[in-house]
């Protein structure tokens, strides 16, 4: 069972055409624009954070979960 995070709301500036292709194939597909905007901003994140950015962050929340 997933455990709910609390969300905030990210609004950005893309190219037009990009944003109507962006929904035309999120339509196509049946997924939420914002479920994939946040896996591939997950993605962007996983791959260029330098290591041990996010290691205190992580050691805190596996103290809150023991």
């Amino acid at each position: 069972m997933s455990k709910k995070t609390r969300t905030q709301r990210l609004n950005l500036t893309m190219d037009e055409n990009l944003k109507r292709r962006f929904n035309l194939v999120c339509t196509w597909k049946g997924v939420n624009m914002s479920d994939i905007a946040q896996e591939l901003i997950e993605e962007w994140v996983d791959k260029n954070a330098p290591p041990g950015l996010f290691a205190q962050e992580n050691d805190n929340h596996e103290e809150n979960n023991k």
